[in-house]
């Protein structure tokens, strides 16, 4: 049963603990308004409580704060309140005095040394989110939800309408849609139908090859969306990257060859006998499809190693440079001559040899060459530019060397083969 007390003792017991009353004394229970000795705060302690645990100053204990000393303490921390101060653990409307945003912490927030929101970026101002989606190329369909929550956004470039999550201010990924990063399964149908390719399975992804058959030459094919949409071509045979065998060696057929291996791939020579003339030759197939003839020994055109040939050095005063070369001497069209194509730009001759076979003349041409790159270290002098009519990468600088040494040289080597023919080592 609790203890009464007189009005005197209940002062005494008050006073004992720094509290003077303002009021009458009422009972134990009843909040009981007096001033604090220690702070001169008003306060209204129980006397019940008071003889429990001692003072009763809530300012003095640090549980509650006057509205001035949660002032100064929130314009310390950066922050200047726009309402009255509601507590200290309920939102306090304040202005940030760095980003000038209004925001709502609370004092013990605050006191504990947590700062703004948006200056920590630990919140995103809709207007400022409305701002960066824009400048990402989007218009806002839905006020602005959070920074991790789905945003429903319209791209202002292919009109299409998703949903993205913001992030960050500073994100500037733009439309999945636009960068091939997603595709819209009608606007894929409708390239192919462009293209003439018919899908023959599912679509997965941009990377993943699409089993589909070309309308146009009937061939299966496996594009992907990303080789689609970079313009590097749908279908590879008739882009011509890849070959139908069958059609291959109907075309050897009419060129009367006879392959001696398999297909090689496009740009590999592939061995063949030339039912013409008996010889085996080696064209590739990215020149057959231009159209070129399969065996040179068989054309009017081009270097033919079975028949006669010469070997021959030039110069250049102008260019301060030297060349040697081969050609046939059996071709009448003159057009086809390499020492009259030389002369016409200005090419002087310093000596021809003449060979039974053009394999004799390019072993010999080779030989010299090998020798004025590796033991003379005489580089390539012309370009592409400086010989039109071809022959750049056999040139050399006369400066650098007697013209006679490799007259001298050339004609040792004319020797040497003329004697014992290509059975020698010519390495």
């Amino acid at each position: 049963m609790t203890k009464k007390y007189s009005e005197h003792e209940a002062e005494l017991i008050m006073l004992k603990n720094s509290l003077k009353p303002l009021e009458p004394y009422k009972n134990t229970q009843e909040p009981w308004l007096s001033e604090c000795l220690k702070c001169n705060s008003k306060v209204s302690p129980r006397l019940q409580k008071v003889l429990i645990r001692g003072h009763q100053c809530k300012f003095c204990s640090k549980h509650v704060i006057n509205e001035d000393d949660a002032v100064k303490l929130m314009k310390k921390a950066g922050f200047t309140p726009v309402a009255k101060y509601p507590g200290a653990n309920k939102p306090w409307q304040s202005k940030c005095s760095k980003c000038k945003k209004i925001t709502s912490p609370t004092f013990t927030a605050v006191k504990s040394g947590i700062g703004c929101k948006y200056c920590g970026k630990r919140a995103i101002d809709p207007l400022d989110a409305d701002k960066a989606i824009r400048k990402r190329g989007f218009k806002p369909i839905e006020t602005f939800p959070g920074a991790v929550l789905p945003w429903k956004v319209q791209c202002q470039t292919c009109m299409k309408i998703f949903t993205i999550k913001l992030h960050s201010l500073n994100t500037s990924t733009g439309c999945k849609y636009c960068v091939g990063v997603e595709v819209d399964i009608k606007d894929l149908h409708r390239k192919l139908k462009e293209l003439k390719l018919k899908p023959l399975v599912p679509y997965k992804s941009a990377k993943t090859p699409w089993k589909c058959k070309c309308l146009n030459c009937g061939h299966i094919v496996q594009p992907t969306w990303n080789r689609i949409k970079q313009k590097r071509g749908h279908c590879a045979y008739c882009a011509k990257r890849r070959v139908y065998i069958p059609d291959a060696l109907k075309l050897l057929k009419k060129l009367n060859l006879k392959p001696l291996i398999e297909f090689p791939g496009n740009n590999k020579p592939w061995q063949c006998l030339c039912l013409s003339c008996g010889e085996i030759v080696q064209p590739r197939w990215s020149d057959l499809n231009r159209g070129q003839g399969g065996c040179s020994n068989c054309a009017d055109y081009g270097l033919n190693y079975t028949k006669p040939g010469y070997l021959y050095l030039m110069i250049n005063s102008h260019f301060k440079a030297g060349k040697i070369g081969i050609g046939n001497s059996y071709k009448g069209n003159s057009g086809d001559d390499r020492i009259k194509r030389h002369e016409k730009q200005n090419w002087k001759l310093v000596c021809k040899h003449d060979f039974q076979k053009l394999s004799d003349a390019y072993l010999v041409e080779q030989k010299i060459i090998k020798w004025l790159r590796t033991q003379i270290s005489l580089p390539i002098f012309l370009n592409p530019d400086d010989m039109p009519q071809g022959g750049w990468t056999e040139t050399f600088e006369t400066n650098l060397i007697d013209l006679n040494i490799i007259v001298k040289k050339i004609e040792n080597e004319f020797r040497i083969i003329s004697k014992f023919g290509n059975k020698i080592n010519h390495d």
